[in-house]
């Protein structure tokens, strides 16, 4: 008798699934299937043996050294960036990751974290202020000397959250305050896994309840994209959209061109210039990775 779960952790070809019955089932994966992902669901059989890889509505992952794609989680409703004044991010950190979730049709949003640290002049989190005018939900938190956690505690209730950061901006600190009973969930996968104290390595989903869940995924000194055309690229600038049409030219890279509508959009302020000039380095990055 077959039976169905949700894939909560995968590595080299072994995972684990929380089955609809709730139990945890450690599961081995054929080749000649898709590679299962933490937020995929699966059918395993009566021994626990993989039978097949539902369809998925998305992926989230990153660039490999090779500048290749590799998906990390699947199925994902948001990905929540968590940013922080220490470490602060790199320019270009968050509109990568903005980049990466809007190409997969994942909703983005940016959580502030140790808010009572306080943001310094001249950094660049003045483009948050932009990304707040274009629709992108900003969420400030903090969890010390007290979790204040209420608005993302809020938003996670429904659907599949995937927390992705830099290393030392809190996401360990958020985990505990938006998990209950972190500590016995993540014992219980060591369990079935028969190795010690969990620490992040690999991405793990978190459930809360049949509707919701927490994706967990290890922390980065930098976060990025793999190789892609400049039209793949824009499709995480939307808000160009609206303008690029009017370029003179139909392959308008929004650079130099002669007669491009985006760059006039952004010099009269109809797009943030802080957006455009992210465009700028992010598409001399790809010409680097290519």
């Amino acid at each position: 008798m077959s039976q169905a779960g949700l894939v909560v952790r995968a590595w080299a070809n072994r995972g684990i699934a929380q089955l609809d019955t709730g139990k945890l089932a450690p599961f081995h994966f054929p080749r000649r299937l898709i590679r299962p992902l933490p937020g995929d669901r699966i059918v395993l059989d009566a021994a626990d043996a993989l039978i097949e890889v539902l369809p998925r509505k998305n992926e989230f992952g990153r660039g490999d050294a090779r500048g290749r794609f590799r998906a990390v989680a699947a199925n994902l409703d948001r990905a929540v960036i968590v940013i922080a004044p220490r470490p602060a991010p790199s320019p270009d950190l968050v509109h990568r990751y903005l980049t990466a979730a809007l190409i997969h049709g994942v909703e983005p949003v940016v959580v502030v974290n140790k808010r009572d640290l306080g943001l310094r002049e001249g950094e660049w989190f003045s483009d948050l202020d932009d990304l707040a005018e274009l629709g992108y939900r900003i969420i400030r938190t903090r969890c010390k000397p007290q979790a204040e956690v209420d608005e993302l505690a809020r938003l996670c209730r429904d659907g599949i959250s995937l927390l992705a950061g830099q290393s030392g901006v809190g996401k360990t600190s958020l985990l505990n305050a938006l998990v209950p009973d972190l500590d016995e969930r993540t014992s219980a996968l060591s369990h079935v896994t028969g190795k010690g104290t969990h620490t992040t390595t690999t991405a793990t989903v978190y459930p809360l309840s049949d509707q919701a869940g927490i994706i967990d995924t290890p922390g980065v000194w930098e976060y990025g994209l793999w190789a892609m055309t400049p039209a793949e690229l824009e499709r995480g600038f939307p808000e160009f959209a609206a303008h690029s049409h009017h370029c003179r030219f139909r392959n308008c890279r929004h650079d130099s061109e002669p007669g491009c509508a985006v760059r006039a959009a952004a010099e009269s302020g109809l797009i943030p210039a802080s957006r455009h000039a992210a465009w700028l380095r992010l598409l001399a990055e790809q010409r680097r990775i290519a």
